[in-house]
């Protein structure tokens, strides 16, 4: 069996790579490495440099040679061709909005034996999704195609708004466009590492917290207009301080953010005078997060954000014992039982949104659309309150409530989830032989024809019709005692067999194209579209 992804799943930087989609993609990636039980996994990367990290990174994903050796890395140039010929039994993204209709236009035009695309659910973006599923809907998506939703929030997000885009389409057109994808509930995972315990003193001491501090943790990114809005929590904590009922509670805020998100946490925390009540510890290193979690009573999360689907960090602070308080609001609801892993607290939001927020969607900055939307978003602080001071001053119900969590964080791990996955794919695989094993779809209405739509913008097009002859310096070339600029990434559509006979078939004397591409079709099966993009390179090169 073969999986196929133009998606590495893996992203260079610095917190890109630590928080949300990408951290996600990472965990997935090993996972689908170690516990997947296919026979080889190719992917599709965008050029020599990716392709390079990412067989460097590899090794340090999965150290054993036997599964490393299932692995095979081409790029994506070669994506077409590799399709054409080879049967695969899924081709899987790592956010289904990203290539999902453009791998689904190319089966469809070239797969012999079809195959089911798969993309999962990870932001879904309240601006700009509808432009996401009409890109979907008009590649043409088959019924063995899917979409792996994370969460029942996500699940419901997804069903309404391709149904709602497709119900327009249909309206606007006379025409039913196929919405028929399967959408398949199956949650992100987690490293079987996470439910390590650490040893908690050893932790407290190297954030040299107070022996009698009660640390609630919060981990995530610091954003105001993606993440979060903490104004209302630290007005709480504010109230709550001048009344003196934090006792000994210490809430500390990590996570990943651009300086100017963190200037501005970090502003509020001091205009409020809670700078000894609540630490900041931005963008840290990797190998800290365990430490976090080990030195924490009970974590806290509450988000207002409508990109939020999963809520990994979580996830996380359960398999580490941590009992939570979470906001009741989209997938993070899913992760706990209100009163038995934690608590659940309460939000609202509009019945619809205000005109003048409605009829500017689309045309306002996406992250300002987002801040307008979340600030509609309240959360019931009495209930945070009460939550906040229960698990403060009761340690047999942290210890009760710390145990659920990790037991149910249990469910979530990674050698549960690639399991699911793989199920998944078996059943579209099987529902996908029913269908033709021919392309069935014309091109790829999204990838468009550029040689048409630009075609006024050279000076000549190259035609059958045209001459050409050999050059002095295409002669040295010949005889490589020239050597024109060969990029790494541009190389490998310059095949040397091709080339070389291109340019001895010219040294016995001019030719036109049509001549060439045909002589190269006879001696090397070369396609007219192999020959021209090295006469054209040759021709580039003088």
């Amino acid at each position: 069996m073969r999986f196929g992804s133009i998606d590495l799943f893996l992203e260079a930087g610095d917190w890109k790579s630590r928080v949300g989609r990408p951290l996600a993609n990472v965990g997935f990636l090993k996972a689908l490495l170690t516990h997947g039980r296919y026979d080889s996994y190719y992917f599709f990367c965008p050029d020599l440099h990716h392709l390079k990290r990412f067989r460097e990174r590899l090794p340090e994903l999965i150290p054993d040679p036997k599964l490393q050796g299932r692995v095979q890395t081409t790029l994506q140039v070669a994506l077409a061709e590799i399709v054409r010929e080879q049967e695969f039994e899924v081709f899987h993204q790592g956010d289904f909005t990203y290539y999902m209709p453009q791998i689904i236009g190319l089966r469809n035009r070239l797969a012999r034996v079809p195959f089911p695309i798969t993309g999962v659910t990870h932001s879904i973006d309240p601006i700009f999704m509808n432009s996401r599923y009409l890109e979907l809907i008009l590649a043409g998506p088959a019924p063995y195609d899917g979409i792996v939703c994370s969460s029942p929030g996500a699940h419901a997000a997804v069903e309404k708004g391709l149904g709602w885009v497709g119900k327009q389409l249909r309206e606007r057109t006379g025409v039913a466009f196929p919405t028929h994808l399967r959408l398949e509930l199956i949650p992100l995972g987690i490293e079987e590492s996470l439910f390590q315990e650490e040893n908690r003193k050893e932790a407290r001491a190297f954030f040299r917290f107070p022996p009698d501090a009660m640390v609630v943790l919060s981990v995530g990114r610091i954003s105001l207009r993606h993440k979060a809005d903490w104004s209302p929590v630290l007005e709480l904590f504010a109230r709550m301080e001048s009344q003196k009922e934090l006792g000994k509670i210490l809430l500390l805020i990590a996570g990943g953010g651009q300086s100017s998100d963190v200037s501005l946490l970090e502003s509020m925390i001091n205009q409020m005078g809670l700078n000894r009540r609540i630490l900041l510890f931005p963008n840290f290193a990797p190998e800290i997060k365990p430490k976090l979690y080990q030195a924490s009573d009970f974590y806290l999360s509450i988000i207002d954000n409508f990109q939020e689907t999963f809520g990994l960090t979580v996830l996380e602070a359960m398999a580490s014992g941590l009992p939570v308080v979470i906001s009741d609001f989209s997938g993070y609801r899913d992760f706990i039982s209100h009163g038995r892993e934690g608590f659940l607290i309460p939000t609202t939001w509009a019945e619809s949104i205000p005109d003048f927020l409605r009829e500017n969607m689309g045309i306002l900055e996406p992250s300002m659309a987002r801040l307008y939307l979340s600030q509609m978003v309240a959360v019931d602080l009495e209930k945070l309150k009460s939550a906040l001071l229960r698990l403060a001053r009761d340690e047999k119900l942290r210890f009760r409530m710390g145990a659920a969590a990790k037991s149910k964080a249990m469910t979530y791990r990674w050698s549960n989830i690639i399991p699911a996955y793989e199920r998944f794919w078996s059943e579209l695989k099987e529902e996908s032989r029913h269908f033709a094993r021919n392309p069935i779809e014309p091109p790829n209405i999204l990838a468009g024809d550029c040689s048409s739509t630009f075609s006024h913008y050279p000076s000549r097009r190259l035609s059958g019709k045209q001459e050409i002859s050999l050059t002095d310096y295409g002669t040295q070339i010949l005889k490589d005692s020239a050597k024109p600029v060969r990029y790494e990434d541009v190389q490998v559509c310059l095949f040397p067999d091709l080339e070389r006979f291109l340019l001895n078939s010219l040294l016995e004397q001019p030719r036109s194209v049509a001549n060439l591409r045909e002589m190269s079709r006879k001696s090397l099966e070369a396609t007219k579209g192999q020959v021209d993009f090295i006469l054209l390179w040759l021709l580039k090169h003088g």
